[in-house]
Parts: C-alpha cells; sequence; structure tokens
C-alpha cells in the first residue's frame, strides 16, 4: 500500500466512523457478513489459540471469540481512530490479551509472528496489491485463514465505482477495489489451505474459512 493511500485509509476510518460502528456493534451486534465469519470459526476448537486480525476495525471478532478461549490477539489498522476505540471497549471488557500496530500489515509484517489464525474482514477490498496482501497474510496463519470481501457482481463493481467517484471529489486518494475470486482462491490453496466454510450476503459479501491442511 502506498503512503498516499495508507493515509488516506486513516482519513476515511476516522474515529467519528469508528464511534458510529461501535454503536452499531453495541446496539445490534457484529454486521451480517461478520457475523457468519465468527459463527464459522465457532464451529473449530478455538481454546488457546492465537488470532491476528489483520484491519480489525472496532474489533467484532477478538470480541466475540475471546470468550470462546482465545488466548491472545494481536489487531494490525492503518486507522488510529478505530485502534482508538477499539482499544477503550476492550479495557472497559477487561480483555488485556490484545495488543494493537498501527500500520499497513505488509510493512509491519516482519515484526509480527505467526498466529494460529489470521482474519481480514473486508479487508482485501482496499488494497491495491492483493497478492502480496493474501501471500504475506497467508505466512502468519498456522491453522486458519478466514477473510470477507466482495463479489464480484455487476452490483458491487457498481457501489465500488460510486464510492470511488466520491473519494475522488472529496480529494481522499484512498480506494476501493474488486478482486478476482479466483485468483484469492487460488492463492490461498497454494499455500496449503483448504476451504472448510464459505458463505454469502444477498448481494454483496463473501465469506470464507480455510484450514491449513499442508505444513
Amino acid at each position: 500500500m502506498s503512503c498516499q493511500h495508507c493515509c488516506g485509509a486513516n482519513l476515511q476510518f476516522d474515529i467519528d466512523n469508528a464511534n458510529k460502528d461501535l454503536k452499531h456493534y453495541l446496539k445490534k451486534g457484529s454486521r451480517k457478513m461478520t457475523k457468519l465469519l465468527i459463527n464459522a470459526l465457532k464451529q473449530e476448537e478455538l481454546h488457546d489459540l492465537s488470532l491476528l486480525d489483520i484491519g480489525g476495525g472496532i474489533g467484532p471478532i477478538p470480541l466475540e471469540l475471546i470468550p470462546n478461549g482465545i488466548r491472545k490477539v494481536t489487531d494490525i489498522d492503518a486507522s488510529q481512530g478505530y485502534i482508538d476505540v477499539a482499544k477503550a471497549e476492550m479495557k472497559k471488557r477487561n480483555y488485556h490479551q490484545i495488543s494493537y500496530q498501527l500500520g499497513d500489515f505488509v510493512d509491519l509484517s516482519n515484526q509480527i509472528e505467526k498466529h494460529d489464525i489470521v482474519t481480514l474482514d473486508k479487508v482485501i477490498c482496499c488494497y491495491p496489491h492483493v497478492e502480496e496482501l493474501l501471500k504475506t497474510s497467508l505466512s502468519k496463519a498456522t491453522k486458519y485463514y478466514g477473510l470477507v470481501y466482495p463479489q464480484a457482481t455487476i452490483i458491487s463493481r457498481i457501489v465500488v465505482w460510486a464510492l470511488n467517484l466520491k473519494l475522488k471529489l472529496k480529494k481522499n486518494p484512498f480506494r476501493t477495489f474488486i478482486h478476482n475470486p479466483e485468483l484469492v482462491h487460488n492463492t490461498i490453496t497454494a499455500a496449503g489451505f483448504q476451504k472448510i466454510y464459505s458463505g454469502k450476503t444477498l448481494l454483496s459479501w463473501q465469506i470464507h474459512l480455510y484450514k491449513k491442511t499442508v505444513t
């Protein structure tokens, strides 16, 4: 991710949006696509596993998996506002097994150890160099790899085009992307993972969970 794109992400995902997302979460719970990924993970044995949540936002995944026995969480996010809001909510719940790093995950990856679970919830659609992001994040996953990203449909493409136009008019360099689902899947399976769950929302999102089968 370029510095310009990363700075744009920090503008797009500011503390006001983070507070809105937290308010929605506290009132209604996780959004449907995130809930599907969380529920798929809950079907697995999570006790004493570690989680690397890339682009974790306000933290709905660790918030719901820590009670299921996750022992350690690392959250990487490009937004200082989202990290601040997530930290405050975790502290309020007395969850201390989570650490945060601000920045581009790919740039920070050499500082990050391997985790049992890696999740990217609505993240690869925010990243221009998807193969680099996928390969780098896959190298950190030892058991499970879960992600949520847009379906490559006409509706999704229209939504992304409209959002990018809005960002351009606001002079924000951040952009969103529709990446090839076949490329995404093939990159993951080439790293030794097998898909164990697949779901979709009605119009926009696809949700997949993979399990490591080859070491």
